[in-house]
């Protein structure tokens, strides 16, 4: 018998402004001191792309018009899930399938709105500080891998 896990296939939305920085959210489910990428998963007969559009606006408020879509990336990242299994739709999963979509913001900060229900804070963070934010296990090594798919112009070459 083979042992098929089942992966609920979601986003992770990399955003950047005109500074070069990523926007980081503090989710009300995390320490305070843990960030994360915007994102969450697909709903049945929705593309990955309108997930990521919808779940920008659900959780930060910002809307479609604001945002130049840069790319998505070859491959999703998997994670199985620690603890209890997610039941959606009649069906128990096993773990997460994240596909990230780039963007770059360009609205006004004063268009974010954060879902209070869902989302405590959030902050515009340069590369050379996103290790001080994403705090999960591999969560700063999968995103930087992302980052240098999508984002290859915000890594500066270090000075020698």
């Amino acid at each position: 018998m083979v042992d098929k896990k089942l992966y609920r296939k979601g986003i992770s939305a990399l955003i950047i402004n005109d500074k070069n920085e990523f926007l980081l959210v503090n989710l009300e489910s995390f320490e305070t001191h843990f960030f994360a990428i915007p994102g969450g998963g697909q709903e049945q007969n929705e593309t990955l792309e309108d997930t990521a559009y919808r779940e920008i606006e659900e959780e930060i408020g910002i809307k479609k018009q604001s945002l130049e879509f840069i790319g998505v990336s070859n491959k999703p990242i998997q994670f199985k899930f620690k603890t209890k299994k997610l039941n959606r739709d009649d069906f128990e999963y096993d773990g997460s399938e994240r596909y990230f979509f780039g963007f770059k913001f360009i609205g006004k900060d004063s268009e974010i709105k954060l879902n209070k229900s869902e989302v405590r804070s959030h902050k515009w963070v340069s590369y050379d500080s996103l290790k001080n934010y994403l705090l999960f296990d591999n969560q700063l090594a999968e995103t930087t891998e992302k980052i240098l798919e999508l984002f290859p112009f915000v890594i500066q070459p270090k000075q020698e």
